[in-house]
């Protein structure tokens, strides 16, 4: 099932501002640390979305788009704000927002995985800022090709083949490394 189905397209009465929250809350907050690389800046950050989306969810206009376009686009804003205030900018590699447990690793494994991330990191930083939003969207938010396209003003046809030649190639500076 597709996790931007969960919610109805036509907000009404019986969509709550905490049935949003406890959908979108996690997806967003990912988006929101691989936009800044810092997880209590995140926190900061995700909490002010929610807090504008709450102050605007009777707002909220179907006819103008879908409601997780709306809400990415706040989002997204807020990110903008945020190094608009702190006068920076960075990235983070595609894995570095996901919080996956696995077993403990060997100290080895750890070492090697952290030169994994950090040459992976190197690799996305010298994508385009548009691709590395691409990125952001599709791995740190989870989102739909099509919600990504909404967002991205293209169509959901072009951002699969985006994604796809940013992963081509970010597959072979990966190659480039293991050699």
């Amino acid at each position: 099932m597709d996790k931007t189905t969960d919610m109805p397209t036509v907000m009404d009465d019986a969509v709550t501002f905490e049935a949003v929250y406890d959908r979108y809350f996690e997806p967003v907050f990912r988006f929101v640390t691989y936009r800044t690389g810092n997880r209590e800046v995140a926190k900061d950050l995700t909490a002010d979305i929610f807090l504008k989306v709450y102050k605007r969810f009777s707002a909220y206009d179907p006819k103008k788009g879908s409601f997780e376009v709306w809400l990415y686009t706040i989002a997204g804003n807020q990110v903008k704000d945020y190094y608009r205030r702190k006068n920076r900018f960075q990235w983070l590699p595609i894995t570095a927002a996901k919080d996956v447990a696995e077993e403990d690793p060997t100290t080895e494994e750890r070492m090697e995985n952290k030169e994994e991330i950090a040459f992976l990191r190197c690799a996305v930083k010298k994508l385009k800022p548009r691709d590395q939003l691409l990125i952001s969207y599709k791995f740190g938010a989870e989102l739909s090709n099509k919600t990504i396209a909404e967002l991205m003003d293209t169509n959901a046809n072009h951002v699969g083949v985006m994604i796809h030649r940013l992963l081509n190639q970010l597959r072979k500076e990966m190659e480039a490394y293991y050699e």
